[in-house]
């Protein structure tokens, strides 16, 4: 909450995020919009799902595991990797959702066209937590 501020009183406008269903919970997205005086936008909003992540990566998007729920199917060995076409179909065959939208992973992208150079990414280390796995990485 006190980042969204933060971002606020330098002149953000708007949160976006890249969610295409809602939550069975409710989306926390409204509320702490709401609560920072932002906007939200959701431009992927009820979009299918592979459609989704196969535009992504054809628009040259790369974006790597970071956190997985080991709960519902990741391992702690998918951290770390990049969304590709063949990890995607993968994923499918494993019965997890390509876009994580099931709560199974979440992502951060390194690369793509609207980047002026790409991130760098060097493992450190995994840290575990209950359920959930994270890749933390400098």
């Amino acid at each position: 909450m006190r980042l969204l501020e933060q971002a606020k009183n330098q002149g953000a406008e708007l949160l976006v995020t890249g969610d295409l269903d809602m939550p069975a919970h409710g989306c926390w997205h409204d509320k702490v919009t709401k609560n920072a005086g932002l906007k939200l936008g959701m431009p992927l909003w009820e979009m299918n799902h592979r459609e989704a992540v196969e535009e992504f990566m054809n628009l040259g998007f790369v974006t790597i595991i970071v956190t997985v729920n080991l709960s519902l199917g990741m391992r702690e060995d998918d951290l770390g990797r990049k969304l590709t076409p063949e990890y995607v179909k993968e994923l499918e065959a494993r019965g997890i959702d390509p876009c994580g939208e099931g709560g199974e992973f979440h992502t951060t992208v390194i690369d793509g066209p609207i980047f002026k150079q790409p991130i760098p990414v060097r493992k450190c280390e995994i840290i575990k937590d209950g359920d959930y796995a994270f890749y933390l990485w400098s």
